[in-house]
């Protein structure tokens, strides 16, 4: 046996894998299912994801701590498996309330079974051999085997088919890994996992109720806090953050009553979890940000065909599954000549590398064309460079936190580790949010074909907004626009039409003077990347630029008294209405500084009137979109922008209300990005803050170079 490694390793690689497959095939979708599907802006979206990835990781402290002391480990991961897979199933419905039931699930099953699962590895190992890392190194394959299949299986059928069937897959995938660990557990010593002590868990506390039933009870009671704890995801900041420094400063505390050698090794290893939270709040961007890089920034076109995003979520784990091995044996053959780099040069090397890699990222938004589309090799190397970093830190530190922990407090000490996990999903929603596109979305319309129909379907729409004025409100509505839809059999190629002008619509009073901001914000997301040229030219005033601000004065009323109606085409006559109504149009430009070639054409249209109120207007009678027949496996489901097609003198933010319901079909109303803000705005956005991501990477890796020597010492032999 000294040879090969126990034979309940290959039983926990293969209950690991399968749980990683329905993991991970869910976080595939999981953010794409939220922007494409419910609809939500991407700064909620990323802080549902960031709070579901959090409470994921912290509740693995509490099942740490429930099966040391009373469940033991294997009951824990059965539990864990059961209730994981009703989550999976659960998002399979297409509900708002199953949806947050369904994160509940995989959240409080997640505690029971992440932590325990890594503790019977080291539960196979005694403290000193020489295996053990060879055998965490093997596991985490297993990890990364079923991380790499989820996103090819359940990120495939998800989207090419339907969100449903991926969940599904997953939910499949966690049964399946729960039915490989109770048919394996002849593999394990019979202390292996058991209860710690049987007598207190099956004493009944009250008739009918053990602490085992008690535990199991407790956990479904749970679950609906922990869903509203997900849709109120504001609330982490004031939970998890005191949570953690409770738990962290407590194992401290704890430490002092320790001897010397097993204080100090608990000190690494919290240390070393604060410095982990730097890299896993990097490198989570994965499922987050930069999954919606990938989808809004890089060209995945490979041989006349696009890859689907969530697709990219492979190639992390198969770099793993390619370079496990490899770095499993450069660190035998170091160790064999005295070489081999302690824990604490791995987790700098790992931090590092994972900066290298957003700066590849960097590289490929600079080299990008004039359409902001990064090449996919850029994506690639960046991910190899994430990679080789998690090889250097996560197996490592799975392995570390069992050797220099006390026995009596492995589990604990396990799950505090996985804590600062969560604080690392905590802090990198807070990252992603700053590449949030949020700012730039906009109301739109989604529309969903009945199953098999064919052929037109048609609905109305129009747009409103709040007036307030003197604590009195009132809704303008806009006169109807009608939607037609054109359901095809196959792919239309091309969906909806483009717009190619941007409008600002501003109003002013005869004789009176306003000022416009011409950085427009959908046109230059950072405030700084574009210059304006205008044209200047005003029928029915006279304006002058004052840095980015111009400011329009209009003619008198007695120099407007020989115009009556709008001159112009855009909007419908006003013949019949005594009001002066005229409209001034001024073009500019705005130019991309850092590609040149880029350009934005923008038409200020500038409404002279001494109307009270403008309403919205229609600038067109009906607008018509293409889209794909809807079949018993695939929803064709679509969203369209609309706004552009009205027109607001005073530039309120819209709202659009259903009039007319399509006869053929579902139509609802949900957040999109405006149709101006494409790849060669949102690339500057992703680019500013991976370059900072470098940055802070590069210093965080030379700190922890500088404090080996400390680290090294409190280790006391144990690398």
């Amino acid at each position: 046996m000294k040879k090969g490694h126990p034979g309940g390793l290959y039983t926990l690689f293969f209950t690991e894998m399968w749980e990683r497959f329905s993991y991970y095939g869910m976080r595939a979708l999981l953010i794409l299912y939220m922007t494409r599907q419910i609809l939500y802006g991407d700064s909620q979206a990323y802080g549902i994801y960031a709070a579901y990835g959090a409470l994921v990781y912290a509740t693995p402290f509490i099942g740490g701590v429930i099966a040391d002391q009373l469940l033991g480990y294997r009951k824990a991961i059965i539990l864990g498996a059961v209730l994981m897979a009703i989550g999976h199933f659960l998002m399979a419905i297409e509900s708002s309330v199953f949806f947050y039931g369904a994160l509940a699930f995989l959240i409080i099953g997640n505690g029971f079974f992440k932590p325990n699962i890594s503790s019977m590895v080291g539960g196979l190992y005694k403290p000193e051999d020489p295996r053990r890392d060879g055998g965490f190194t093997i596991f985490y394959m297993g990890i990364n085997l079923g991380a790499f299949l989820a996103p090819l299986a359940c990120g495939l059928l998800g989207e090419l088919l339907g969100w449903h069937y991926g969940f599904g897959l997953a939910g499949v995938g966690m049964v399946l890994g729960l039915i490989v660990f109770i048919k394996g557990q002849h593999r394990f010593e019979a202390t292996n996992g058991a209860p710690p002590n049987p007598e207190k868990l099956y004493k009944m506390l009250i008739p009918g109720i053990n602490r085992e039933r008690l535990i199991y009870l407790g956990t479904f009671i749970l679950t609906p806090l922990i869903g509203l704890l997900v849709w109120n995801y504001h609330l982490m900041t004031y939970i998890l953050t005191p949570f953690a420094v409770v738990v962290f400063l407590g194992i401290l505390a704890m430490s002092f009553s320790f001897e010397k050698i097993e204080r100090e090794r608990v000190w690494v290893i919290l240390i070393l979890a604060f410095f982990s939270i730097t890299f896993w709040a990097f490198f989570e961007q994965a499922g987050s940000s930069i999954t919606l890089f990938t989808d809004n920034n890089v060209n995945r076109e490979v041989l006349g065909f696009e890859v689907p995003t969530s697709v990219f979520q492979s190639v992390n784990p198969l770099f793993i599954i390619i370079f496990a091995p490899i770095f499993a044996s450069l660190w035998v053959a170091l160790g064999k000549r005295n070489k081999e780099p302690n824990t604490t040069i791995k987790f700098a090397l790992g931090i590092i590398q994972l900066g290298l890699g957003f700066g590849v990222f960097v590289l490929g938004a600079q080299m990008a064309g004039p359409t902001g589309m990064v090449a996919l090799v850029f994506l690639l190397f960046g991910y190899l460079l994430h990679t080789t970093g998690e090889l250097c830190i996560s197996p490592v530190g799975l392995s570390m936190v069992t050797k220099l922990s006390p026995t009596r407090i492995v589990s604990m000490v396990m799950g505090a580790w996985f804590l600062s996990f969560a604080m690392a999903q905590h802090v990198g929603g807070i990252i992603a949010s700053l590449t949030s596109t949020a700012q730039y979305m906009e109301t739109g319309i989604t529309y969903e074909p009945e199953t098999t129909f064919s052929g037109k379907d048609e609905f109305a729409i129009r747009t409103y907004f709040v007036e307030a004025d003197n604590g009195i409100t009132d809704t303008i509505y806009s006169q109807p626009m009608s939607i037609i839809v054109d359901v095809m059999a196959d792919s239309p190629e091309k969906t909806a039409p483009t717009p190619q002008t941007f409008y600002v619509r501003r109003a002013v009073k005869p004789g009176e003077q306003i000022s416009v901001d011409l950085r427009i914000p959908y046109l230059d997301p950072t405030g700084r990347l574009t210059e304006i040229h205008i044209e200047p030219e005003a029928k029915y005033g006279s304006f002058e630029k004052i840095g980015d601000t111009l400011i329009y004065e209009s003619l008198s009323m007695e120099e407007l008294s020989g115009y009556t109606i709008d001159e112009t085409t855009e909007a419908p006559s006003q013949a019949d209405n005594p009001v002066i109504e005229l409209r001034d149009t001024i073009l500019y430009t705005m130019q991309d500084t850092r590609r040149p070639e880029t350009t934005d054409q923008v038409a200020l249209i500038i409404t002279v009137s001494d109307k009270d109120v403008f309403t919205p207007e229609p600038l067109r009678s009906s607008v018509e979109f293409a889209v794909q027949r809807s079949t018993a496996l695939r929803t064709s489901f679509n969203t369209f922008n609309v706004l552009h097609n009205f027109s607001i003198a005073h530039g309120q933010d819209m709202g659009i209300e259903i009039v007319q319901e399509p006869a053929n079909g579902f139509a609802h109303t949900g957040s999109m990005l405006n149709p101006f803000v494409g790849p060669s705005k949102t690339i500057h956005i992703y680019s500013n803050v991976f370059y900072y991501l470098f940055l802070i990477s590069l210093g965080v890796g030379i700190v922890v170079f500088l404090m080996t020597p400390l680290l090294r010492k409190w280790m006391h032999g144990i690398n």
